[in-house]
């Protein structure tokens, strides 16, 4: 049986080079775990992670990985790692700094958090780090700006706050800045232009719509053009090239918006666009990724799990991509591997829609075949169908198992001890 890799199939590209500067939406594959909102984002030159949240009956802790040049969502590795129970939550901060994500505060079955989770993205683990400074709390901000990750804002047992406190990762401390000069509230939303945050909109008590700008090099905080749009919070904000660019949350008139803006730093001026055309909701979660950005889930009447690219889609993708060689193939969907965590073997259950024995590959987090230090037999019958899958030469940790035919994709996370 022919054992392969697609990741070693996909070509290295420049996202920019794929896309021109005229803006437009595109709808992309579905985030694959349950809707929720309130989640939280962390993106690289590359890829964009989302992870935790709240789907109308539990906190979360899962996360997945999203490849733009692919259009394909992996699961990765939960906050807190394989002994991660309880860290589930939903309204937490993150940035990321580097090459690591970071994920802070929140709440969950403990009402307000303190605790920072760094995010190895080569080896698919996750580390406690140093608790955010001054107090536990919730629905607060977070950014990264050059070597720094920032939260700060958000609501405590007490009430709204307004502090701000920066987190250095070479010496795993935490320092505060200058407190934000509007009032304290929480669902405020951000982004970040030339190393200096904005920050607005939110809830002190009353729907808001002013916005500042926090410098890092002078430590301060100054007034700015207030959001065009009617006073809210739970809104989401990104920026690509330079500009600033603000959608959804809950406004003044008691009802989830769709609307979206741009802001222009040099002339502190915002324009209304098109709206944005997944529709209203509030607590949606935001990346970008080179010059693109994905919007989507978030809660409007139902919890949702749509993703949509905000960049120039009038071009096509050319040919050779990694897309063409992925895109015959369905939106992933889960297989059953038991048992999980292993340290020997693992039993993978063969989806009734395969006709004749998939393709079987095996990788680890860091896009690299790993098929060959594995072994496997199998068995169709109709019934029950299966691979028994040899990890004894695997060095522990977390990979991502993948079964193909011509039309169909199933994919899994296991766990070698």
């Amino acid at each position: 049986m022919k054992k392969v890799c697609l990741l070693n199939t996909i070509f290295v590209c420049s996202l920019s080079g794929l896309f021109s500067q005229i803006p437009a939406w595109e709808q992309r594959a579905d985030y694959p775990g349950d809707g929720r909102s309130a989640a939280v984002t962390f993106s690289f030159p590359d890829k964009g992670f989302i992870g935790t949240g709240y789907d109308g009956e539990d906190f979360r802790r899962s996360f997945y990985m999203y490849d733009p040049a692919t259009d394909f969502w992996l699961q990765t590795e939960s906050i807190g790692g394989p002994g991660g129970d309880g860290m589930e939550r939903n309204c937490a901060s993150s940035f990321s700094i580097g090459d690591k994500g970071y994920v802070a505060t929140g709440q969950s079955g403990d009402p307000f958090l303190q605790d920072l989770w760094e995010y190895n993205r080569i080896s698919n683990t996750w580390t406690l780090k140093a608790n955010v400074g001054g107090i536990d709390r919730r629905c607060g901000i977070g950014f990264g700006i050059d070597d720094m990750g920032y939260v700060g804002l958000g609501q405590d047992a007490t009430g709204f706050r307004r502090d701000l406190w920066a987190y250095d990762s070479t010496t795993n401390t935490w320092s505060q800045k200058a407190d934000f000069i509007g009032t304290p509230r929480r669902f405020a939303a951000c982004f970040v232009i030339d190393g200096r945050a904005y920050v607005g909109t939110g809830d002190d008590g009353a729907f808001k719509q002013d916005f500042y700008r926090y410098d890092p090099a002078t430590n301060a905080w100054s007034l700015r053009a207030p959001f065009a749009g009617s006073p809210r919070y739970g809104a989401t904000g990104f920026a690509v090239n330079g500009i600033g660019y603000f959608t959804c949350g809950y406004d003044t008139t008691l009802t989830n918006r769709s609307d979206f803006y741009q802001y222009d730093p040099l002339t502190d001026i915002w324009t209304q666009l098109d709206d944005f055309p997944g529709g209203p909701r509030s607590y949606a979660s935001a990346f970008v990724v080179d010059t693109l950005a994905f919007v989507g889930m978030g809660y409007d009447t139902s919890y949702l799990f749509d993703l949509w690219m905000w960049g120039d889609t009038t071009n096509p993708k050319p040919i050779d991509t990694a897309e063409a060689i992925l895109g015959q193939y369905m939106q992933p969907q889960r297989l059953h591997v038991y048992p999980n965590p292993a340290n020997a073997y693992m039993r993978i259950d063969i989806p009734e829609i395969f006709s004749q024995m998939p393709e079987i590959s095996v990788y680890n987090f860091n896009g690299q075949s790993v098929s060959s230090q594995c072994s496997y037999s199998g068995e169709m019958n109709g019934y029950e169908s299966y691979i028994n899958l040899n990890i004894q030469a695997l060095p522990p940790g977390s990979y991502q198992v993948m079964l193909t035919s011509d039309t169909s994709r199933y994919t899994a996370t296991i766990v070698v001890l």
